[in-house]
């Protein structure tokens, strides 16, 4: 999708305020609030923006964050990435290039729990071959602003 220089800075109103109404967004911009309205909708159709509220699993009872690096069966990876998309406990997968195939995050409200998962949901998925697991203790930075890259917008801007 081309971008302009409206729908840019549409994007970067967002980043500094995602609750920001329309509007605002147009007041800012110079534009009609129609205007802006009808191009949030076309980046929210198109998948360029996305609407979450983000929050923190630590500060919600999720006591134990982990990341997995996950080795996979080559010929299993899609099928693997497909079956833990499936389970609750998991909130992203990605399929990955280098040592190991798939990278996923999980919360749990204790050890416990992680270790029944790993040993009984985990271990029942065929094609997996290793799981390397690593705990997050601490969140420093967490940002999931992405702008567009000049051959994306329209004048290369």
């Amino acid at each position: 999708m081309n971008l302009d220089d409206l729908d840019v800075g549409i994007i970067k109103h967002l980043h500094e305020d995602a609750r920001a109404p329309a509007k605002a967004i147009a007041e800012s911009l110079s534009v009609p609030e129609s205007t802006v309205r009808n191009r949030l909708g076309r980046l929210i159709k198109a998948g360029v923006i996305e609407f979450v509220a983000l929050t923190n699993p630590l500060n919600l009872g999720h006591s134990t964050w982990i990341m997995m690096e996950i080795e996979v069966e080559t010929k299993s990876i899609r099928r693997v990435a497909k079956k833990l998309s499936d389970l609750p406990e998991i909130y992203f997968v990605y399929i990955t290039t280098g040592s190991f195939d798939i990278f996923a995050g999980a919360t749990f409200a204790s050890n416990a729990e992680f270790v029944d998962f790993l040993t009984n949901q985990l271990a029942a998925v065929d094609g997996i071959v290793r799981v390397n697991t690593r705990a997050i203790l601490e969140t420093h930075k967490r940002v999931f602003k992405f702008s567009p890259k000049p051959g994306v917008v329209k004048g290369g801007k």
